[in-house]
């Protein structure tokens, strides 16, 4: 199969594996870009060729902003690269996949996120219906309007599992709980007698609480947001070895792009950047 066909093969994967036209469209003209500047086959390809091409990528000028291209960009494709390769090998184009390469998710794409320690901290100081906060945003990962927005019919406590059915995007999904969850939630709506929904509080009340509860933890202006709740659980999840797939339905993402640049994936090593 020619260099030609290949992207076409390639850009379809992509539109299999979820992500946006922007990517559908963006990463296989920068693989066309690639593949024009080293002039060999996909069977050829060396990590040197990828090193050289990097190398000059470094010292173009874009045209739009007339400085060197932005860490951002650079990155984009080098990931468009990456996927690439992980393509080739698992189509078994090529047998050994050569990209080595060991750069870092640009600063700015990184989300802050908690310790294990800082979770258990926050745990450890609150209230009852914090506690409750903390369950839905960090170990379900719901956003705060779907926190605030979910009704006790939406809860499965025999089997451990929410059905959020407004999501973002209208996107449906289940997500599992586990026992020390369902108990506190069983708790919660018990002493608070809820009728329908079971925080019963708006979404901005939600991130007021989480406000109130960093502040009893001493963790209030360090950057955290009640979002960073949702990094910290889709990082820990990937730690843990969850296939990027599952944790972007865990999440209630659209596109697999979305999950790739929320969570702070180091691409280059494959490993997740510490913090």
């Amino acid at each position: 199969m020619s260099n030609e066909q290949t992207i076409i093969q390639f850009r379809k994967e992509l539109q299999n594996l979820g992500y946006c036209k922007t990517v559908q469209n963006a990463y296989p003209k920068q693989i066309a870009k690639f593949l024009g500047f080293i002039k060999k086959e996909n069977t050829q390809l060396q990590t040197k060729d990828i090193l050289d091409y990097y190398s000059y990528l470094k010292t173009l000028i874009s045209p739009r902003t007339k400085k060197h291209l932005s860490e951002n960009y650079l990155h984009s494709i080098l990931l468009a690269i990456k996927l690439y390769f992980d393509y080739l090998q698992r189509t078994g184009t090529v047998k050994i996949n050569p990209y080595q390469l060991k750069i870092k998710t640009p600063k700015s794409e990184e989300r802050k996120v908690f310790t294990k320690e800082e979770i258990q901290k926050l745990y450890n100081k609150s209230s009852s219906l914090q506690t409750i906060i903390l369950h839905l945003c960090y170990a379900c990962g719901l956003r705060r309007n779907e926190a605030s927005e979910l009704k006790i019919s939406d809860i499965d406590l025999e089997n451990c599992l929410l059905y959020i059915k407004k999501g973002k995007g209208k996107k449906r999904r289940v997500i599992p709980f586990t026992k020390q969850v369902q108990k506190d939630i069983k708790d919660f709506i018990f002493s608070n007698e809820k009728e329908e929904y079971l925080l019963n509080i708006k979404a901005v009340t939600v991130y007021g609480e989480f406000k109130k509860l960093l502040k009893k933890t001493g963790l209030n202006n360090q950057g955290f947001t009640l979002h960073c709740l949702r990094h910290t659980i889709a990082t820990q999840l990937l730690e843990q070895g969850m296939e990027l797939e599952k944790v972007r339905d865990f999440l209630g993402h659209q596109y697999l792009g979305t999950t790739q640049i929320y969570t702070r994936i180091n691409y280059g090593t494959g490993k997740l950047s510490a913090k």
